[in-house]
């Protein structure tokens, strides 16, 4: 499991960015196209110029339907062709774009069709109702694309996960603990997220599982270009704080499903699924396996490495042990967004059905 920040850290940054980011709704028309070094930068007459993130990039490329491997050439080594492109496709084809701020900083280009969920006021509920139930906050980070929150609940329990050497005939348990994952993004990278996992102790791994949680798109109405601005077709944004109202409904929703999070029930299923998950067995040329899996579920060469040597030194050649093996992986990542992303691929090999699992391990694949 990556660490991240402290609490007392992510609060002072979510607070911090809310007090200084800024948004737009610009016509592409009035957008000013300029060349920096490996880069762009975006213009707007009256509010100055904002450097383009790497996020932003790649939603640019999008709008402007430019090939993405093309356009990362272009940023590279000739810039001011980049900028010549990008300046064409939105003078050719004006559209209303949402333009968002950070730092003197274009971190996100976004369709004006799409509603701003803010981080702090996701981050308070989130936390105030950690605290109200007295959960243990064990890691949180804000990245360039999501904030995270990762909660465990007091509550343990034991996963059967196989038997001791010798005569065999004593059980080997895991300890584990309910977990949940709170995630938003403010720039369009993924929806918000609230689901379910599970901790285990002893080597401090976390797996997450897609359903019993909540998904949220962020889609509103369209927004309008404000005439009273007396700027045609650039609109300042109002502050998050004036919009609260409007996402009070859905701050409630999400404190109901994270109360719910730990019922007895889900928690009874996914031991049940833990369990089976070790009675899967690898029959097959565990190397072989292992590049099957790293495929199947989008690792690079290096994870799929990484993964084989967790799951030999492991020596439980089960379900539960390539789960295991992926999320410890997930510790080495060299981000905490793709750390994040193999603790659900572990959550994910769990949550194979039966046939899909027999066909990975299957004599004829490995």
């Amino acid at each position: 499991m990556r660490i991240g920040r402290s609490i007392e850290e992510l609060a002072a940054e979510v607070t911090r960015q809310s007090k200084v980011k800024t948004d737009f709704i610009a016509d592409t028309s009035a957008i000013a196209v300029l060349p920096q070094e490996r880069g762009l930068a975006l213009a707007l007459e009256g509010h100055g110029e904002f450097v383009v993130r790497d996020y932003a990039h790649s939603q640019i490329a999008d709008h402007t339907k430019i090939p993405k491997q093309y356009y990362d050439r272009m940023r590279q080594e000739v810039p001011d062709l980049l900028a010549n492109n990008v300046a064409r496709w939105f003078a050719k084809y004006p559209a209303p774009r949402m333009l968002r701020m950070l730092d003197g900083h274009n971190r996100a280009f976004l369709s004006d069709k799409y509603r701003p969920l803010d981080n702090h006021d996701f981050a308070n509920v989130i936390l105030e109702s950690c605290a109200t139930r007295k959960l243990d906050v064990v890691s949180c980070e804000i990245t360039e694309t999501r904030l995270y929150i990762k909660a465990i609940d007091k509550q343990e329990f034991q996963v059967p996960v196989g038997y001791k050497m010798g005569d065999g005939s004593h059980r080997i348990f895991d300890i584990c603990c309910p977990v949940f994952i709170a995630s938003n993004s403010e720039v369009g990278s993924g929806r918000l997220t609230l689901e379910t996992g599970v901790y285990t102790r002893a080597c401090t791994n976390l797996a997450w599982f897609t359903d019993g949680g909540m998904r949220r798109t962020h889609l509103g109405s369209r927004h309008k270009i404000a005439e009273a601005t007396g700027v045609d077709n650039i609109d300042h944004l109002l502050s998050h704080r004036t919009k609260q109202k409007s996402d009070e409904a859905l701050w409630l929703q999400v404190r109901d499903v994270l109360q719910s999070a730990f019922v007895q029930a889900r928690i009874e299923k996914r031991v049940e699924q833990l369990a089976a998950a070790a009675e899967a067995t690898i029959p097959g040329k565990v190397d072989k396996v292992v590049q099957i899996a790293t495929e199947r579920f989008g690792l690079t060469e290096r994870e799929g490495e990484s993964v084989l040597d967790h799951l030999i030194r492991g020596g439980n050649l089960t379900k539960y042990g390539l789960h295991a093996a992926i999320t410890r992986t997930a510790q080495d990542a060299d981000s905490y967004d793709r750390a994040t992303d193999l603790e659900y691929v572990g959550g994910r090999v769990i949550e194979l059905p039966k046939t899909e699992w027999d066909l990975l391990v299957s004599e004829k694949a490995a």
